[in-house]
């Protein structure tokens, strides 16, 4: 890349000329023009984009990926509700896009990520999940092979929770004074309320808080926090 050495040209800047002084407009070169332009494409291409005549957003585009902005299919974790101001992102929420408008995102994905009538594609939906390396033959993931979907990209599983068992203590009284069952108490003479050892146990009973400090839910889970998927499409 060069400045303006053309003729006309002021301390290598361009001027529109007076004729009063007189000074002559800059002539703008071929050379000069080439440099511009082979600069510019070849930023393009160095991002791996195609120049496409009358797209005006590809140098930015070019120089946002060369940057380390993101490459079109990359996610990331964005901690607000409101996308990006630049545009180039979309939620993941399984959105149905045209192809047409999505070219580059759709070289990427393709229908990976659910069917969709012709011309279409889905983008991921990762709202409320959580997200696991495909496990392409490691052996970390023992259900693998029954994914919604099988061992690839894009597959699902439901939650579960891991086949196990909890060792039962000797034999022991009931509250009410009972027979004894393993490890049983009968709380309040109630329905048996079976327990390890794990819990607190004073006397013949067992304390209602040992239990009240369980947590309990709808699902089995994990600390955690919600963050919005977002996925580069441009």
């Amino acid at each position: 890349m060069h400045r303006i050495d053309g003729p006309g040209a002021v301390q290598r800047l361009f001027t529109e000329g007076d004729p009063t002084v007189p000074q002559m407009a800059t002539v703008v070169t071929a050379a000069w023009l080439n440099d511009v332009q082979e600069n510019l494409t070849r930023t393009i291409e160095a991002a791996g984009i195609t120049p496409i005549k009358g797209d005006y957003d590809q140098l930015r585009q070019a120089i946002g990926l060369l940057s380390g902005a993101g490459m079109v299919g990359e996610v990331r974790l964005w901690m607000s509700e409101t996308l990006p101001a630049s545009d180039d992102w979309l939620e993941c929420a399984g959105p149905l896009l045209l192809i047409v408008d999505y070219p580059a995102l759709f070289a990427v994905l393709g229908h990976t990520w659910g069917t969709a009538p012709t011309g279409y594609f889905r983008g991921p939906d990762l709202r409320g999940v959580v997200p696991r390396g495909w496990d392409h033959g490691r052996g970390k993931d023992p259900d693998a092979a029954l994914r919604t979907g099988g061992d690839h990209v894009g597959s699902s599983q439901d939650d579960a929770t891991k086949r196990h068992n909890h060792p039962m203590g000797g034999v022991v009284g009931t509250a009410g004074g009972g027979t004894g069952v393993p490890d049983a108490q009968a709380w309040n003479n109630g329905t048996y309320n079976y327990y390890t050892r794990d819990f607190q146990v004073s006397s013949d009973g067992v304390v209602p808080g040992a239990f009240a400090n369980v947590p309990m839910a709808s699902e089995t889970r994990m600390k955690n926090v919600s963050v919005m998927f977002i996925i580069r499409w441009r």
